[in-house]
This record gives C-alpha cells, structure tokens and sequence, in this order.
C-alpha cells in the first residue's frame, strides 16, 4: 500500500508540475479518441532503450487520461505500440500499418537508420514523426515531418571532443556501425576534434546486423599498433560508436593485445545501455577502460519533473531507464496536447504549426523542449556515463557533464 501511494503521488507531482499554467480549460466540445502510434525497438540491439520507452508511455497515456479526467475534458488517449526489432525494413512495415489504422502522428522510432527509412513514406502521406532518440546530422532537415525531441550529433560531438582533449587523447581509433547515424556521429566528432588539432584514424566499420566481430576487433587492434609507432598509449583512444552489440565487442576486447591497454570513449547509443551491466566480461572492459558515454542530459531545472518518473520507470522496469525514456515520455504529452488544439483531423500544415508551438510552450520531464528551425530539440547539454564498480554490481553513473553553451566540461566525482 505505501508503494502504491508513493507512485500515485510521483505521478500527481509530474502531472501538476508540468501543466500548472496550461492554457486549456474546461469547455464543452465534441469528444474524441486520440490515437498516437510508438514505434519502439523492443528487440534487436535497441532493445534496452525500447524497453524502457514502453514503460515510460505507457505511464504517459495512464498520467494524460488521468489529466484529461481531472479538467473535464471528453477526450481518451490510446496508444498503438509495434516492435521495430531495431530494423529498418520492419519500422516501415510499422508505419504502414500504423497509417492504414488511421493513425497519423507516432512517437519513434529509435534510431536514425530507422527515422530515414520512414521518412519518405511519412513525408508523402501526412504523417508527423516524433523521434525521441535520433540524432543523425543528415535528417536536421526545416520543414519536413520529422521531428526530434533530442538536439543533433552536432553538440554531441563537441562534447566528445573537448573530453578526448583534456583527456591529452591526440588520436581516436573509430569502431562504428555502418549506418546514418554512425557515420555521422564519427564525421561530427572527427570535425571537432581536428578543429582541436586532433587526429581521426581510418574507421573500422561494420554490419549493424552483424552478430559476430572478431575481424573488425582484429583490424582494430591492427590500427591501434600501426600507431603506437607515433604516439603513447595514452595518447590513442578507441572511439565506440555502436547500440547494444558494443557489449559483445568489449566482452572480447580484453583478448586483443592493444585493444587493452589503450583508453576507450562511447557515445550516446550505449550510455546506459543494460547490456553492459548483464555481461560480467564487457563490465570488466569498461569499467577499467573507462568508456564515457556521452547523452542527453537531464535538466537540472526539471528534477522535480523527472525524479519521481525515474522512481516510477525503476520500479517496473526493475532499472533505471534510459534518458530517452523520458524524451518519449514528454513527446506523447506534447502529442496529445496539439490535437487538443487542432481537434481530431487537422491537415498537416496546421499539425505541424501547432505541434512546435506545443513544444514552445512545454516543460516537461526533459525539461524545455521548444524545437529549432529543423523541427530538433533547440537547447541540451550532455551528460557522459560510463560502468562503474559499485559493489556488489556494476552499474552507470554520470561522470562529467557538458554545458553546451558555455564549452564546459565538469568532471562528476
């Protein structure tokens, strides 16, 4: 019973924080159902953060309906949740169904590979895409139907940057998947840390549907020795850029010779990710190689927002989610409330007007989530997590944060 209060008054505290000042009151109208699409990566290699997305709309539809209720208001939110099993083929499979359903607006997918599958079929059938996860700097794209409760790569890679050097990293070593995204998360990050007089090494480069690595780690390691005769070990570091499969890779990592005994950096695909933690070996690997990861961050400003929906999400999920849980989370309120400006059947242009004047006026649980001129997340920082040895388990812990505005990097003790 305690528990069952304590989440009762989390969610009440999320609902009236977020929308104490909301301009919507009671009015008689005609009731309707609104029907919003979730395509999530509930298997595959984004199958942590999909997982933890389930969780955190769904408690969004149980809070929003809630809400709606308290003010009055004759309106039910549903939502229509499909598996894209981190796939590119099969998220537009989704979307399809998800049109032929009469569904118009969905929250997803994951990843950038995934976004720029759909986003012709979105773009030409009115559909609005809400993704709350993709960062790829080639779909930062003004007045087409996707749009990103995240800010692009671009940040993302000046914050790696400005690590590796006050790391005295002089050269990275990249491993990345062979798609949008990790391309062009390494061209972002490569640009910066040049700029800073850094070197980007010849990427090794692989099948985002490969299962099985060792010759990319072999040529990895090949690399990291080619350049051992120029620099120190110290000076080189590996540059994951990977989703889940990045376990496998660090499970076997501690095999190759200089794989080992050279620093390692992730991005924001494995921040957090829980299958790290649920392989003993890639635990090892990255808590002794140190692997920050580098996400959006959680804003400070918000905690009071997000700190019970964390407690909430942990409590189900049986871990802590994924910051991307609480970017879809506020995606589906922000979704929700543009039809309640718009009514059941707006055409696109006006959705689209109304849904960035939604996000304009919307502080939620990720905190201010007005959108810039590409339909991204205008304002962010980013928080770098890597393993760490907490007994008896290992687990994420934020270790620096980055203030997109001022260039700074804090170190977290």
């Amino acid at each position: 019973m305690k528990k069952f209060l304590f989440i009762l008054a989390a969610a009440m505290v999320i609902i009236t924080s977020c929308h104490k000042n909301d301009h919507y009151s009671p009015q008689p109208y005609s009731p309707f159902t609104v029907r919003i699409g979730v395509l999530l990566s509930l298997t595959g290699s984004g199958a942590s953060n999909g997982q933890s997305s389930q969780v955190s709309t769904a408690l969004a539809q149980q809070d929003i309906n809630a809400w709606l209720n308290s003010i009055g208001r004759n309106v039910v939110l549903q939502l229509a949740v499909a598996d894209t099993k981190t796939d590119t083929a099969e998220a537009l499979k989704q979307l399809k169904l998800f049109y032929d359903q009469g569904i118009r607006l969905v929250v997803g997918p994951y990843s950038s590979a995934e976004v720029s599958a759909i986003k012709p079929f979105a773009d030409t059938h009115s559909m609005l895409i809400v993704s709350p996860s993709s960062v790829a700097v080639s779909l930062a794209i003004p007045y087409d139907n996707i749009f990103r409760f995240v800010s692009s790569d671009v940040i993302q890679g000046q914050a790696m940057s400005t690590m590796l050097v006050e790391d005295s990293i002089k050269v990275i070593v990249p491993i990345i998947r062979n798609d949008v995204w990790g391309n062009d998360l390494l061209g972002a990050t490569g640009t910066s840390f040049t700029n800073k007089g850094g070197v980007a090494y010849t990427a090794v480069k692989y099948d985002p549907k490969a299962t099985g690595f060792s010759a990319e780690l072999t040529q990895l390691d090949n690399n990291v020795n080619t350049l051992l005769a120029s620099y120190t070990p110290r000076e080189i570091g590996v540059y994951l850029c990977s989703f889940g499969e990045g376990s496998s890779m660090l499970a076997s990592a501690g095999a190759y010779p200089h794989l080992r005994n050279v620093s390692w950096y992730g991005s924001s695909a494995f921040a957090q990710n829980a299958t790290v933690i649920s392989d003993t070996a890639a635990a090892g690997f990255a808590s002794s190689h140190g692997l920050p990861c580098p996400i959006f961050g959680l804003d400070e400003a918000a905690k009071s927002k997000w700190q019970p929906l964390v407690a909430r999400i942990t409590s189900s999920l049986g871990r802590s989610p994924e910051i991307y849980a609480l970017t879809a989370y506020d995606a589906v309120w922000v979704g929700l409330k543009t039809y309640l400006a718009t009514g059941s059947h707006p055409d696109i242009a006006t959705f689209k007007l109304a849904f960035t004047d939604e996000a304009s006026n919307y502080f939620g649980v990720s905190g201010n989530t007005t959108l810039d001129v590409n339909g991204d997340r205008a304002f962010g920082n980013y928080d770098f997590w890597a393993v760490k040895q907490l007994l008896p388990s290992d687990a994420w812990q934020i270790v620096a944060r980055y203030n997109s505005a001022t260039g700074i990097l804090t170190r977290v003790k």
